[in-house]
């Protein structure tokens, strides 16, 4: 706006030049000189004022125009001044003019400088509603990011439970499998049995004329009483229980257990598979009962010493096993076939003397005779010590030291000792480890096992046992088992068939760890 109003000012300041010009000029008729005093005057007032000076010292020389020059140029400064005028009425037009485009120029600034504040307050709105959106828009972008973290981190977590699902069922099928196929072989090792069971007969009857020959042998020689006492059985039963338990807690009471990876080392190992009662064990593994589940596992893996008849017997005597579990075959066939109780009265005791006779004259017979036995049940031992420390440095981790080697095999040691002395008495011991169900469940029974965490046999609670830690020994009633009684007061279990007149005793229960089913389920149900 600067520049109209100047343009202005000069518009305005020549205008006022060319009225006082034309009002200041005088008509001079006795003026005579080269110039007319209405003549057209320079714009400079110094220019006018040397002129007039100059004209004044003119007229004091010179002689006075006549009058028809003075009308002359009367005349012309006369025109002169109306062309003046006319065209300052122009110059006022046009300055008119051009205030009228000044003033629309500066409306239309106005105008555009009011538009110009408002385009900026909706710019300034506009502005502040996208910062608002994209505040919100961040907000919204980080809680979806969040929401999708968390969706990625559950699916991720879903996906592993299924995986893991799908490995127990795979696994479970494959146990299926197993198990089909380990019924099948056993079907169609009942059927070799019965097929058997003739041939066995005939070789019941060599084996008595090998064991009336054994007598004679063994009548001759002084000291073959081997019969012991109930009390002392149980002595080694306990002093077995404390040094399992011993070496256990000496060899893996500091390791560290990652209860999550037990299943999947439980798994890896062939030599547990069949091992039932230790599967739900490892499944479901507590840390806080670690040296009672590999109590546990030590325990089963020692039970071939007390399962087989004679163990460690050399390659060539192999054929003794074959005869025992023939005639136990015969037995069972006799049970089945429900065969006169007489028929089974006369045959067990004379299995009970075969064995012992038998157990007897391996100690007892020839020096090469008993040096090849006692190889062989060496071998035998060093082997199952192998076998033992392989797989629990498997499940723990922790390599097994020769010093806690050597501990374990005093413990074998011990352990086939106590065997060999269970199969010198006329009675029949049996020492055995509770068996599972098709679901892996162990079934509590106050008749045959002891709680460790409750000493209390009645409590009336269910009871969910799992692990055995040490297993039961019972005693059948033979020549001298009739009427044995425990000494913790337990009932005697007696056979279904009275003509049997067989007396069934706990003398010792198979220790167990408990949980209360009510408990348990109550956990699972939180």
């Amino acid at each position: 706006m600067a520049r109209p109003e100047a343009a202005k000012r000069r518009v305005s300041n020549l205008v006022g030049r060319f009225e006082q010009l034309a009002q200041s000029t005088p008509v001079q008729e006795t003026y005579s000189g080269p110039l007319s005093p209405t003549s057209p005057q320079p714009v400079s007032h110094h220019g006018e004022k040397a002129r007039l000076q100059h004209d004044r010292r003119s007229q004091s020389f010179s002689s006075m125009p006549t009058t028809s020059i003075l009308s002359t140029r009367l005349e012309k400064e006369i025109n002169r001044n109306a062309q003046l005028r006319q065209e300052l009425e122009v110059l006022r037009r046009r300055c008119n003019q051009d205030d009228e485009i000044l003033t629309t120029l500066t409306q239309r600034l106005e105008e555009g400088t009011e538009l110009q504040a408002s385009l900026h307050m909706q710019t300034s709105g506009l502005q502040t509603k996208v910062d608002r959106l994209a505040d919100k828009l961040a907000r919204r972008d980080k809680i979806q990011k969040a929401e999708y973290e968390r969706r990625i981190v559950t699916v991720a977590n879903e996906r592993d439970m299924l995986a893991s699902r799908l490995r127990m069922a795979e696994a479970g099928i494959e146990r299926a499998q197993v198990a089909e196929a380990h019924t099948r072989s056993v079907n169609e090792k009942l059927r070799v049995a019965e097929k058997n069971a003739q041939i066995a007969t005939s070789q019941v009857m060599v084996l008595q004329k090998q064991l009336l020959e054994l007598k004679t042998n063994i009548a001759a020689r002084p000291g073959t009483q081997t019969d012991v006492s109930d009390q002392e059985i149980l002595d080694m039963m306990n002093k077995f229980n404390h040094l399992v338990q011993n070496w256990c807690v000496s060899s893996f009471r500091k390791v560290k257990i990652d209860a999550r990876r037990m299943s999947c080392r439980f798994e890896k190992i062939t030599a547990l598979q069949d091992a039932k009662s230790l599967r739900k064990l490892y499944t479901t593994f507590d840390t806080s009962i670690k040296i009672f589940a590999f109590q546990a596992t030590v325990m089963y893996l020692l039970m071939p010493i007390f399962d087989a008849r004679f163990f460690g017997l050399p390659e060539e005597l192999q054929g003794l096993e074959s005869a025992a579990q023939a005639m136990i075959c015969m037995f069972l066939i006799d049970l089945i076939y429900a065969r006169p109780a007489d028929n089974y009265i006369a045959t067990c005791p004379t299995f009970n003397d075969w064995r012992k006779t038998t157990h007897n004259y391996l100690k007892q017979g020839n020096d090469d005779l008993e040096k090849r036995y006692q190889d062989s049940q060496a071998k035998a031992q060093a082997h199952l010590v192998e076998h033992v420390c392989k797989i629990m440095s498997a499940l723990t981790g922790l390599t097994v030291v020769e010093e806690q080697g050597r501990t374990l095999s005093s413990v074998v040691k011990h352990a086939v000792s106590l065997s060999q002395v269970l199969g010198c008495q006329r009675a029949t011991y049996r020492c055995f480890l509770p068996e599972a169900d098709a679901e892996d469940d162990i079934e509590f029974d106050y008749t045959t096992m002891e709680d460790l965490m409750n000493e209390q046999e009645e409590d009336g609670l269910a009871k969910d046992i799992r692990c055995v830690v040490f297993p039961a020994l019972q005693k059948t009633g033979g020549e001298t088992g009739d009427n044995v009684r425990h000494p913790y007061s337990v009932k005697p279990a007696r056979l279904t068939n009275p003509g049997q007149m067989n007396v069934m005793n706990v003398l010792m229960k198979a220790k167990v760890l408990c949980v209360e089913a009510d408990s348990d389920q109550d956990d699972q149900k939180g």
